[in-house]
């Protein structure tokens, strides 16, 4: 694989001579009404300006990523208002939309991580249906690949179904935009043994066929060699940590990341009202990250390997896509149990109806996701987590409608969809009510209502696994099974919003939200039983249950854009509170045995004892944004900078309720600013040099739990384009 992805680069390389890109000067020199008015697609599912988006939408282009010296596409994101982006290892992000992290408190790592976010590439989704998220490391493109990114803020699943809770990250690939050979490559290597590369060839004949293939490939190192123990002291290596088996565990416990992806697209375009787009690709990755668990350290190694194909079709108003979706994945090795084969077949059509000013879009989905470990666990004695083949099977209807009025100025936009589950075996509604009003060319105000809902999961539905925790203790056993009846994840909100041109080189974006999420879950411990065998087996029950735990938010989000001849600064920034209601920090019922994690009475102490309570949640942080800042020096030299920051919080782990002594499963995240740095060279139009510094105020601070002390990053690198 590495030989190919090589030959790509070498074959960008040859042709930079002859390279006809806009140059750094020319895209500095566009208008802020240009800047402004940049298209997105995301928010109403057509081509739009992004000034005109009905919903709280952000656009990064590929030449934003390219002059802020992003590594990868998750670093990227950093440049995106309304987002929480924490590094857990050197190129591993834990990424949250609007917050929802760490709920419900008092979980495990895998309840932490982000389910309610939507990701998609060219309309594709790429979650993880085993118990939701996205495995970012898994995705197959990378920087070179992007035309641009879309964020929408906000419950957007009446658009893109289930899991569109927060919001939605479409990745928007890059296309051959012209006839005859263009090519794009681009390499860095720096500190902590960090190699990031790829590469990108297209062809484009005439205006109806191009296709473009790339490669990419990232190694990066581990700055620290010790893990972090529950009991907060340090191990000095991998071979230090207290388990068995830790050579399948920690295959390559030097590296945090090692991956690649191979991508190809062909988009075919027969007559103007007819285009088809055919993509498919591969990836292998090895990472080291928070997302499994293994008891003794929060760092635990994850592997996958996944191929894909997405046809998309376009014919007269009708759209159509199939996308379909299978490997190997294993988000704890080494651990029993933890392996399975996966597939995810998508199939969606829609078609839009015009009646003067109203448009109609109807529509339907299928999703099929399955997952099945019986090739690589003993399933007659229980040893995978599901020990079977199960499936999370959607069938989807929605209609999508917008109508304008009083010569445009009043835009009205509804969105409806009904999801049925094959487990809960019932319906369900997302809907989105959207009015934009724009009173004169430069300002618009938008308010929006809606409500979404995340899908079932394989593992909340269908776990059922036997294990002991006490390898001194082997006859004290816990059962831990899911429930088909479970209730869906729900968020609501209302938001309101203002863009304006304030100035004629200022504009701004602001919005207000409130949220309220319910139905959570997670593992509540039960009854204890005790089973008469030789020797005597005790058994405690513990089950996937819906939590009374209402989370409440309440924020706002502020961006500017401010362009002066050189000059371009975007800043950004969300102020937010985030409110549990009904919540207890125990999480056992009243039938528990007595325990030091329920102090000792589950009578009192269990998971109702918060009913009618209220108070603040620390583990989102109130604070955080950035900011974009390019300075053309010159024709041919380029500055930015782009610093980050986030404000204190805590994060509450499920070993303070086991240790239960207020230290020990509680870890404080220190307030962070991470400044970043590139200054790119380019002798040739096709050719740029760069050096490129993150963090650069080398702050060490942890900025996930138990996770790496990660430094300054320093960079050398190459991009050619033709």
């Amino acid at each position: 694989m590495k030989k190919i992805f090589y030959a790509c680069a070498l074959l960008c390389a040859t042709f930079t001579a002859a390279a006809q890109e806009k140059s750094s000067e020319e895209l500095m020199t566009l208008s802020l009404e240009e800047l402004m008015n940049i298209q997105v697609v995301s928010a109403s599912k057509k081509a739009e300006n992004l000034f005109d988006a009905p919903l709280s939408a952000s656009v990064l282009t590929r030449e934003e990523i390219r002059k802020a010296g992003a590594t990868s596409l998750v670093e990227a994101l950093r440049l995106v208002p309304g987002l929480i982006v924490r590094e857990q290892t050197n190129g591993n992000y834990d990424v949250h939309l609007r917050g929802l992290d760490n709920v419900p408190p008092n979980s495990y790592s895998v309840y932490s991580a982000n389910t309610t976010t939507l990701v998609m590439i060219d309309n594709r989704p790429v979650y993880n249906y085993l118990q939701g998220g996205t495995f970012w490391e898994t995705l197959p493109v990378d920087l070179n690949d992007v035309e641009k990114i879309e964020v929408v803020r906000g419950p957007s699943s009446a658009l893109y179904g289930p899991n569109a809770v927060s919001g939605v990250i479409h990745i928007l690939t890059r296309k051959a935009e012209k006839p005859g050979l263009q090519a794009v490559a681009n390499a860095q290597y720096g500190t902590a043994q960090t190699v990031a590369a790829n590469a990108s060839v297209g062809y484009g004949y005439k205006a109806k066929l191009n296709g473009t293939v790339s490669g990419n490939f990232q190694r990066r190192g581990r700055e620290a060699s010790y893990y972090v123990t529950p009991l907060d002291a340090r191990v000095n290596s991998a071979a230090d940590i207290p388990l068995p088996n830790l050579a399948a565990r920690y295959p390559h416990p030097e590296w945090s990341m090692h991956k690649y992806g191979l991508n190809a697209f062909l988009t075919y375009a027969p007559a103007a009202k007819a285009t088809f787009d055919l993509s498919a690709g591969t990836q292998d990755s090895e990472v080291q990250n928070a997302y499994g668990e293994n008891g003794a350290t929060p760092l635990n190694t994850m592997t996958s390997n996944t191929r894909y194909a997405d046809l998309k079709g376009r014919v007269h108003g009708v759209s159509t896509q199939f996308s379909y979706l299978t490997g190997k994945q294993d988000p704890s090795l080494g651990f029993k149990g933890s392996t399975f084969d996966f597939s995810t077949l998508d199939a969606s059509a829609e078609y839009e109806i015009r009646v003067r000013k109203l448009s109609l879009k109807p529509g339907l989905g299928y999703r099929r996701a399955g997952y099945d470990d019986t090739r690589y666990w003993d399933v007659t004695k229980d040893e995978g987590i599901f020990s079977g083949r199960y499936e999370v099977i959607t069938h989807a209807a929605s209609l999508r409608s917008e109508y304008s009025l009083w010569a445009e100025k009043l835009r009205l936009v509804g969105g409806l969809r009904l999801d049925k589950f094959n487990y809960p075996n019932k319906w369900f509604a997302s809907y989105q009510l959207a009015a934009t009003v724009k009173p004169v060319t430069d300002h618009l105000l938008r308010a929006v209502y809606s409500r979404a809902y995340r899908s079932p999961f394989i593992y909340d539905n269908f776990i059922d696994l036997t294990l002991s925790l006490d390898p001194a203790r082997p006859n004290f056993l816990y059962q831990v099974n899911g429930s088909k009846d479970l209730e869906l994840v729900r968020s609501e909100m209302i938001e309101a919003g203002y863009r304006g041109k304030l100035t004629g080189n200022l504009h701004v974006d602001a919005e207000v939200f409130y949220t309220q999420t319910r139905n959570y879950t997670d593992l509540v411990t039960g009854r204890t039983e005790i089973r008469e065998t030789n020797p005597v087996t005790v058994v405690t029950h513990v089950d996937v249950t819906n939590l009374p735990l209402e989370v409440h938010q309440l924020g706002t989000t502020v961006s500017f854009h401010y362009v002066q001849g050189k000059v371009q600064v975007k800043p950004f920034a969300t102020v937010q509170e985030t409110r549990l209601r009904n919540y207890s920090a125990y999480a056992n019922t009243a039938e528990a045995a007595p325990h030091k994690s329920n102090g000792g009475n589950p009578a009192i102490n269990n998971l109702y004892s918060g009913m009618g309570t209220g108070q603040k949640h620390r583990s989102t942080p109130a604070v955080y944004g950035g900011a974009y800042v390019n300075y053309q020096v010159t024709p041919k030299l380029n500055f930015n900078v782009n610093p980050y920051y986030y404000s204190r919080q805590t994060f509450y782990h499920r070993d303070n309720l086991t240790r239960n002594d207020g230290v020990r499963g509680v870890g404080s995240i220190h307030p962070k600013l991470l400044l970043n740095a590139k200054l790119s060279y380019s002798p040739l139009p096709a050719l740029s040099v760069f050096v490129s510094g993150r963090n650069v105020l080398n702050d060490r601070s942890v900025e996930h739990y138990r996770d790496d002390h990660i430094g300054s990053l320093y960079l050398l690198g190459v991009n050619w384009q033709y």
